[in-house]
């Protein structure tokens, strides 16, 4: 595996890595003034006030493409921000941004699975994602959106308890061919190195779909 600095990675807008992590120490550089009641959560860039801040950016787009699903159990590693991917491409091009950040939570959290996942942890994530959505200026998706992104997720999923899940599971979930040939298409155009990097094709990737479905969003729900 290549080591190189990161922060010399030119991103499609043409920024750095060093650009976005000068931007976010500025941006959280006066975190010992907020009061004790507030949270500090810890993320790839730094510290992030709670409930007032959000993971930014680069902080999911990194720690998505890190983060592994099935607590490890899978039958191969798989990130969250490929299983997003494959959410994004079973939605409609307005939800394709929520269906990228529908997981964004488990940059702190982590992904936990069922039935290790409360009701307390399920309460917080739902919390953080309000955060995010409050950050990036987007409201949040209506319940009948919400349940179309839940169908998609849940499809993804059931593609992967046949491909790269665990495999235990099949007793239990039925085949969804379409999220299949998606997910064994993600597997082979992507290797181990472009989802752990900071500047890997994973996250690189993340960040472009971000901007350009966020581009896609109805304009009423741009705040």
């Amino acid at each position: 595996m290549s080591i190189h600095n990161d922060d010399d990675i030119v991103l499609p807008d043409g920024q750095t890595l060093g650009d976005l992590l000068a931007e976010d120490t500025r941006k959280y550089d006066n975190v010992k003034r907020v009061p004790s009641h507030h949270g500090i959560l810890y993320t790839y860039t730094g510290k992030v006030l709670f409930p007032d801040g959000a993971p930014s950016l680069l902080d999911m787009a990194v720690s998505l493409s890190r983060e592994g699903r099935y607590a490890g159990a899978g039958f191969r590693f798989w990130p969250v921000a490929l299983h997003s991917f494959v959410v994004c491409d079973l939605l409609p091009d307005h939800l394709k941004w929520d269906g990228l950040v529908h997981d964004s939570p488990e940059v702190i959290t982590g992904d936990t699975p069922k039935p290790a996942k409360t009701d307390e942890i399920e309460a917080f994530e739902e919390e953080l994602l309000t955060s995010i959505y409050r950050a990036f200026h987007v409201e949040m998706p209506s319940v009948c959106q919400r349940n179309a992104i839940k169908n998609a997720d849940r499809a993804a999923f059931r593609g992967e308890v046949y491909t790269v899940g665990n495999h235990a599971l099949q007793e239990h979930y039925g085949r969804w061919e379409e999220a299949e040939d998606l997910i064994l298409g993600y597997a082979n155009q992507y290797t181990y190195e472009d989802m752990l990097e900071s500047s890997g094709r994973v996250p690189m990737e993340f960040m472009r779909r971000f901007r350009q479905y966020k581009n896609m969003l109805n304009n009423n729900r741009i705040l």
